[in-house]
């Protein structure tokens, strides 16, 4: 080796060693967050993991077979249906969903300004019925905290319906 050459290298070094200890830290980093990642694939873990954020969750199954959670917030019932399922799992996308039987009082204006207001969910009305949804892509997984924060996004709004639609009757 040169000894023009050397000191060139032992520079050339220098300057890498930054960008190899930074795509280190990226992969620990994100393998860290993958353990944090949730996906429509495991719905008991999905369900111990509201159960311990203090919601009420019991997993059952649809009439395909498909998973289901039934819960519970303040006065309303709710179901978390698993979509784009393979025979009962692998599923990629859930839809919250809670129902009631349409108040009389209920117009499609509130409706409308209801739905107007908040972009996370939609209202309806069904046959004799008035539901609240909101639909979440698990495709790719999500990390843990979007979880918490999209369950309660659907507890604050959930709890808004009520107020606005469910207790006036």
């Amino acid at each position: 080796m040169s000894r023009a050459f050397a000191p060139a290298l032992f520079a050339m070094c220098a300057l890498l060693e930054p960008i190899a200890s930074a795509q280190s830290v990226n992969v620990a980093s994100s393998e860290r967050v993958r353990g944090g990642m949730f996906d429509a694939s495991d719905p008991e873990r999905l369900v111990r993991f509201m159960t311990e954020l203090g919601y009420q969750a019991e997993l059952t199954t649809d009439a395909v077979g498909d998973p289901l959670i039934n819960g519970r917030v303040s006065s309303t019932d709710y179901v978390i249906q698993f979509y784009e399922c393979e025979e009962g799992s692998f599923c990629n996308s859930v839809q919250f969903l809670a129902e009631a039987p349409q108040p009389a009082a209920a117009t499609l204006e509130q409706l409308n300004a209801f739905n107007t207001r908040w972009r996370y969910v939609r209202a309806t009305f069904a046959v004799g019925l008035i539901r609240l949804q909101m639909d979440l892509n698990l495709d790719g997984g999500l990390a843990a905290s979007n979880v918490e924060d999209t369950l309660d996004i659907w507890r604050q709004l959930l709890e808004t319906f009520e107020r606005e639609f469910l207790l006036r009757r």
